[in-house]
């Protein structure tokens, strides 16, 4: 109301008020019509009832993450859910308030203390088969998940089988049976979208997160569809798109010999491949096809094979891989980041303004919900991104990968 009290000394003494009055309903107007939901919207939100009701969801929320995402000195917020187009709940929550399982007619005897797991047993083949495929990430909110060991016995109900961290370049600290620290880099870093170690050829199809101590401010785990990705790439960004789907990218990294927790990319190539010497570290580089080179202060230069950008999951087109992650976040004393991905036939550079607008398209269509304590977060490697926003301490998000 402080704008329109303004406008009569601003349109001039000839401005009648008459004028005045019929600005202000034209602009109620528009302004009750937006928020109006449209007959689509209706039909979605209509879903997300029906389903909301019978599992216990969540989702479709407009509410703004508190930490958003920074880039280039600029914050994006996040809303915590959306409803697709097709009326998808993307991340879909199931909360504690459940009263049936999720595939049938059996009652849920409540979901706390150990229960959780046997849920998550009772209900696995509808979790993993069914709703992980068509959402691409579900949260479970409201279970009694309070240490590691019992993130364990969700991630062992999941009955997925393990994928261990060869080749990955987080320093992780294994803390219980198949689960470990998330990326120990420093909580000032952002760590960008990206497909948990798409750089390699073997790699994790599903990724658990659980959530033990929430962070004050920050620290949330922002996530998006990769097939979304994908769209706005082909559509907005044609000539890229068509490079990325006929080279791919090859990825450059140099590594410490030791792990270095002050960089995001910062684990020694001793723990990547699980050895203390050069000759058992080449045997696996080879059986990824890396060219290699040792470097002074046995540092190791590695160059992956070229490996695709855009693959097909689903019948769905995904932007399957680690180039965001690493165009705009392997940066440290060892690495840069605009050297660190590069077209895989030509070896050329990524273009810096297309990429720079890309990004910022990716961060419009994510999403980025509060962690609270004892969350489970549950992401479909294939066709979901993740990425981690700077935080105050103390916060502890601790990861699983399977397979």
């Amino acid at each position: 109301f402080t704008a329109f009290t303004a406008l009569p000394s601003q349109i001039g003494q000839r401005q009648s008020m008459f004028q005045l009055n019929v600005l202000l309903l034209t602009l109620l107007t528009v302004a009750f019509a937006a928020g109006m939901p449209s007959k689509a919207s209706k039909a979605s939100n209509s879903f997300s009832w029906r389903h909301r009701r019978f599992f216990g969801l969540r989702g479709g929320s407009t509410k703004t993450a508190a930490g958003g995402h920074l880039l280039d000195g600029e914050l994006t917020t996040m809303v915590e859910a959306r409803t697709l187009d097709d009326g998808t709940v993307f991340p879909v929550t199931l909360s504690q308030t459940l009263q049936q399982t999720v595939g049938g007619d059996a009652a849920a005897s409540g979901c706390s203390g150990k229960n959780a797991a046997d849920w998550v047993k009772l209900n696995r083949d509808h979790l993993v088969n069914d709703l992980l495929p068509k959402h691409g990430a579900i949260v479970l909110r409201g279970f009694d998940v309070p240490d590691p060991d019992a993130f364990s016995e969700v991630v062992r109900s999941l009955d997925l089988e393990e994928q261990p961290y060869i080749g990955g370049n987080a320093v992780r600290t294994v803390v219980a049976d198949r689960v470990f620290t998330s990326n120990e880099s420093p909580p000032s870093e952002r760590i960008p979208f990206h497909h948990e170690m798409a750089q390699v050829p073997r790699f994790p199809t599903r990724v658990m997160f659980y959530c033990q101590i929430p962070s004050k401010e920050g620290g949330e785990t922002p996530i998006v569809r990769s097939d979304e990705v994908c769209d706005i790439l082909r559509k907005e960004f044609p000539e890229l798109y068509e490079r990325f789907k006929k080279e791919g990218v090859r990825y450059v990294r140099v590594a410490p010999m030791e792990d270095d927790p002050s960089s995001a990319l910062g684990r020694g190539w001793k723990s990547t491949f699980g050895t203390e010497d050069r000759e058992t570290a080449e045997v696996e580089m080879k059986k990824d096809e890396f060219e290699w080179e040792w470097r002074d202060n046995n540092e190791l230069l590695t160059k992956s094979k070229k490996l695709s950008a855009v693959r097909t999951v689903d019948g769905k087109e995904v932007f399957f891989n680690q180039v965001i992650a690493a165009y705009s976040g392997w940066n440290d004393s060892r690495n840069v980041a605009s050297r660190a991905v590069v077209f895989g036939e030509t070896g050329d550079h990524l273009p810096e303004e297309q990429m720079k607008e890309f990004i910022e398209r990716i961060n419009s269509v994510a999403v980025s919900f509060e962690w609270k304590q004892g969350d489970v977060l549950i992401i479909d490697n294939r066709q979901v991104m993740h990425s981690r926003a700077p935080f105050v301490k103390p916060r502890r998000v601790l990861a699983s990968l399977a397979r």
